[in-house]
């Protein structure tokens, strides 16, 4: 990735015409709340369009600096970009935030015009990104010295050619090469394998790259409650629920939908979990009064599926290298009313527990998220060709250290949310080979009318989700004999830090 081209200091903004009194701006529903169609992602209703186009210009160059040359993610960027500003409101922030994930997820497409003026650089990325152009876009273009016809609301396109014509029309007929791959590091080519269907595979993989730049639906999974009474009471509430016709506990919402006056979410029965991450728990299938281990906890939401499952009886113990993950997984899941579930300490390297005494152990381990790209467009800048090999090496030794803790007959599931081949089924072949003492086990595809392998690879194109892998191994022996120290508590650990 080359180093960007980085914009000029941005000017003076003219004041935009706003709304004549008792008007809301486009898009508005009520009290000043965006409300649009599914799919389209709306922007919150700012006081003044002129200021927060300002602040987006003004701190754009900086936050660009932080993600492509030193790989800072786009949240703690603008957190240093924004440090000293605390008149910055939180619908200014959010615009700036939106903004500049366009900025990013566009920008193989806008590096290469070497635009000079940073507010033509937002401009043309809002034009590609959202599906109409609001008041702080055609105060950026005005100021980039463009006119209102040459911008295009792509946001919404069908398809390549309908967002390559938002692209050809701005530059004004000069050369320009909106080749899909451009979007995107160099090494994803290689590492892509072909996603299912019926068309040619060239067509296969530009659809799964469309969907990369499409916004991210918000999933949600009850965790607690009936599912009728929580679908019920977010109809009664003006939300439009699409609810899985397989997996009935999850639901997608408009993106931009706020739980936080339902009572579901109120009271925890509720959780924001991409469908993805959710098929872990389903795939699982654990019984009350397992013990169950999950290796890097993350935001604990896998852990807490698992707990909901087993109905709040048996063990689930979530593990983190950090202490400041384990924090506030355990803050996050004390909100909830299951207590059969703890997050842990762990060093990486010993078990937990004695060997071979987990019914089933759960190996999410980090790797290069291209399935976040959606939700996190500058994570494609930050990972680079030979972390892919790094990653997938230590993978490997993660689920060797796990795998120990699996019982005769118990389940190892490896989960990551990526498609690379490194980080998949390449993985899996090796441990298989290494490990004669696991195989991999079938199940049904809780999304589909078919039955896997042991391995499903969830692709955003087909469910709406984020990409997301797992292997079911199930353990044929008994592991080799050895006990070290085992931190487990039963039933009724507190998930207090």
């Amino acid at each position: 990735m080359e180093r960007p081209t980085l914009p000029a200091k941005a000017g003076p903004v003219k004041e935009a015409k706003r709304p004549g009194p008792g008007r809301q701006p486009p898009g508005a529903g009520p009290a000043g709340r965006p409300h649009e169609e599914p799919g389209k992602i709306g922007v919150p209703r700012v006081k003044s369009y002129p200021a927060v186009a300002s602040l987006t210009a003004s701190v754009a160059p900086q936050i660009l600096r932080g993600v492509l040359d030193t790989g800072k993610r786009l949240e703690p960027a603008l957190k240093e970009a924004l440090e000293g500003r605390k008149e910055t409101s939180w619908s200014h922030r959010r615009v700036v935030t939106r903004a500049i994930a366009a900025l990013l997820r566009w920008w193989g497409w806008i590096e290469p015009l070497r635009l000079v003026q940073v507010e033509e650089q937002l401009a043309l990325a809002w034009s590609l990104d959202s599906s109409e152009i609001d008041p702080t876009a055609r105060i950026w273009a005005e100021k980039a010295g463009k006119s209102r016809d040459r911008m295009m609301a792509a946001g919404d396109a069908p398809n390549w050619t309908a967002r390559a014509e938002a692209l050809k029309r701005w530059v004004e007929g000069k050369p320009v090469t909106a080749d899909p791959w451009l979007l995107f590091p160099a090494w994803l080519r290689d590492q892509l394998a072909v996603p299912p269907g019926d068309a040619p595979a060239k067509g296969r993989r530009l659809a799964f790259l469309f969907s990369l730049q499409s916004h991210w639906p918000l999933w949600v999974g009850v965790r607690g409650g009936v599912e009728k009474t929580i679908w019920n009471e977010l109809r009664d509430a003006g939300h439009k629920p699409w609810i899985h016709r397989r997996l009935t506990s999850a639901a997608k919402l408009d993106p931009d939908t706020d739980l936080r006056g339902l009572r579901a979410f109120q009271e925890s029965e509720l959780a924001v979990e991409d469908l993805g991450s959710q098929l872990v728990g389903t795939i699982g299938d654990p019984d009350p009064g397992e013990r169950w281990w999950v290796v890097h906890g993350g935001n604990g939401l896998i852990a807490l599926n698992l707990g909901c499952r087993m109905h709040g009886k048996g063990t689930v113990v979530a593990t983190y290298e950090k202490e400041a993950g384990r924090n506030a997984a355990a803050a996050r899941l004390r909100r909830f009313p299951w207590r059969n579930i703890a997050a842990k300490a762990w060093d990486g390297r010993r078990l937990p527990a004695k060997a071979g005494s987990f019914d089933g152990v759960v190996v999410e381990p980090p790797s290069s998220d291209i399935g976040v790209w959606r939700r996190h467009p500058e994570v494609r800048w930050t990972v680079r060709k030979d972390d892919i090999p790094r990653l997938a090496e230590a993978q490997r030794k993660l689920l060797e250290v796990a795998a120990a803790g699996v019982k005769a007959g118990g389940s190892l599931i490896y989960t990551v949310p990526t498609v690379t081949l490194a980080e998949t089924t390449e993985l899996v072949a090796a441990f298989l080979q290494a490990h004669p003492e696991f195989r991999l086990e079938p199940f049904r595809h809780p999304l589909e009318e078919s039955t896997t392998n042991g391995t499903l690879q969830v692709w955003p194109h087909l469910h709406d989700c984020e990409a997301r892998f797992i292997a079911r191994f199930v353990r044929a022996n008994r592991p080799a004999k050895g006990v070290t120290k085992d931190v487990d508590e039963q039933a009724g650990m507190e998930t207090s830090p």
